[in-house]
């Protein structure tokens, strides 16, 4: 299934350890589907290990006897929808998560689950409205990350500039209109005739524009403070943006390509870049906002500072370099451990992530070069 932040959230709260965490790329196709299924019984045995080393007293063989049907399941692979799998489980049920990225076949045993696939998952969305813009006709698109959703328009919706402005023509240098209405009430009137053909064409492009613009802007932009980025071509991308009035339209997040004849899973596709760069711009902000915590004494990348005020619920922002594994655990007192055998076995970073998302603090997963120090976890205090 789809990830949303209740799921999130009720794995962090979960105390019916010990889990299992998989997370294992999706087959391509049918060719792939026989590999994915070793590498799944592979990640099993591996997980096997783990889980008796690290809990001699809890029955493994219980814990794993409900994974056995994702290594025969061919049709399971075969349906994921999305680049990679997760698959969470205890000793109770498996929870199967769908990511959009790919990433190292893996598998992790603890008291908890770990969640920073799902994290990082969840940090690449965000909603938005996409209008994929021809010359003539346009289409429009709600869309949460890469996820896309066609909007059935309305009938008095100005799909096509033919539907828009008529087929009327100027005779004898008249002036001819069209009035559409929208759903603020107004009407909107859009001229067209015979200049020069070419001035003409552009004429009727623009004032079609402005039909789209408006009705997009007083039906789902506005109402519903979405921000819109436009799918166009250069040309047709500067003759909207001339015209439009729609204060949430993005002036950074674009995409200039014609998106004629591309099927949804194609477009999803070309979201990808625009998703990250939105991330980027975020992340540039969440950045400065450290530096000048760090300016006021309310930032930490000390790792036992970090625990006493993970423990404390002081945690604003973590920020967390991806594929970071540290030895230790927050024990039952709320203490930094470092040397029992459980703690040996255990990712201190989970637990510091568990606690500071139960403590309504935000996680955010980047790469070494994009962190705000050079250290492998970093936090902005409340206080």
């Amino acid at each position: 299934m789809r990830i949303n932040k209740n799921d999130l959230y009720d794995l962090v709260r979960s105390e019916d350890g010990p889990f299992i965490t998989m997370i294992l790329n999706n087959p391509a196709d049918l060719k792939e589907v026989q590999q994915t299924k070793i590498t799944f019984k592979n990640l099993i045995k591996e997980a096997r290990e783990k889980f008796n080393k690290q809990f001699a007293d809890v029955d493994c063989d219980a814990c794993l006897s409900r994974w056995g049907i994702y290594g025969d399941d061919s049709s399971f692979w075969l349906n994921a929808k999305g680049r990679s799998t997760v698959l969470i489980g205890n000793m109770d049920r498996i929870e199967t998560f769908q990511l959009a990225e790919a990433y190292t076949n893996q598998v992790s045993v603890s008291r908890k689950p770990n969640v920073l696939p799902i994290i990082q998952e969840l940090e690449m969305k965000f909603e938005y409205l996409l209008v994929t813009l021809n010359q003539t006709s346009f289409e429009l698109y709600r869309g949460e990350g890469y996820d896309l959703q066609k909007v059935r328009l309305d009938e008095d919706a100005p799909r096509t500039l033919k539907e828009a402005l008529g087929d009327n023509e100027l005779v004898g240098g008249e002036v001819t209109f069209r009035g559409a209405s929208n759903h603020g009430g107004d009407v909107a009137v859009a001229y067209h005739g015979h200049n020069e053909k070419s001035q003409e064409i552009t004429n009727d492009q623009i004032n079609y524009y402005q039909m789209v613009d408006q009705y997009v802007t007083e039906t789902y932009a506005q109402p519903e403070g979405l921000m819109t980025i436009v799918f166009a071509l250069p040309e047709n991308q500067a003759r909207f943006r001339q015209v439009s009035k729609n204060q949430n339209l993005s002036k950074h997040l674009r995409i200039e390509e014609s998106p004629s004849g591309l099927g949804l899973d194609q477009l999803e596709d070309k979201m990808r870049p625009v998703a990250h760069k939105w991330f980027e711009e975020i992340m540039d902000v969440q950045k400065q906002r450290y530096e000048t915590a760090k300016d006021k004494n309310k930032a930490t990348s000390d790792m036992r500072e970090l625990v006493r005020c993970t423990v404390a619920g002081q945690i604003d922002t973590l920020f967390v370099r991806n594929d970071t594994t540290v030895i230790g655990r927050i024990d039952e007192e709320g203490k930094l451990d470092t040397d029992t055998p459980e703690a040996q076995s255990n990712n201190l970073i989970t637990d510091i992530v568990d606690k500071t998302m139960q403590s309504a603090g935000r996680v955010v997963l980047l790469d070494a070069e994009d962190m705000p120090t050079d250290k492998v976890v970093a936090g902005i205090l409340r206080y």
